[in-house]
């Protein structure tokens, strides 16, 4: 009996039974609308109407490995800033982007699934519940 308590949860994990917060394949209209709206208050100014920055001053979210990347990063990068997040190494702008944790949890999910869907290629959407995640593991 005890080997089965014991293997119970290895199991969950191998079929693929964890608790990962639900992300759809695909953004709603809604939620790609809300992102814009998100997007155009707040990062349109730097990051520019269709994305591509500017040199130098803002980076481009078109064809960012980090955009369509570990979605755990991106988010990180919009609470904490990128320079709390990112490598030293990494390119630097003039213009240093701030942490946005005063947007809510569901304000950071929508654009970050409206910049990841327009920008990234198509990238998975970001759910609430993983903003929510990322906000509590580093306190934020």
């Amino acid at each position: 009996m005890k080997r089965f308590f014991f293997f119970l949860p290895l199991a969950s994990l191998l079929c693929g039974c964890t608790q990962t917060p639900d992300v759809p394949a695909v953004a709603s209209p809604e939620v790609l609308a809300a992102g814009h709206q998100v997007y155009t208050a707040n990062c349109e100014t730097c990051h520019q109407p269709d994305g591509y920055g500017v040199p130098n001053m803002q980076p481009a979210l078109v064809d960012d490995d980090i955009v369509a990347g570990d979605p755990t990063q991106i988010i990180r990068v919009v609470l904490q800033g990128p320079a709390t997040v990112l490598p030293a190494g990494r390119p630097t702008y003039a213009n240093v982007m701030p942490a946005f944790k005063q947007l809510t949890d569901e304000q950071i999910a929508d654009v970050l699934t409206y910049i990841r869907h327009d920008y990234g290629h198509g990238a998975s959407p970001i759910a609430v519940d993983q903003v929510h995640t990322v906000r509590a593991q580093f306190g934020l």
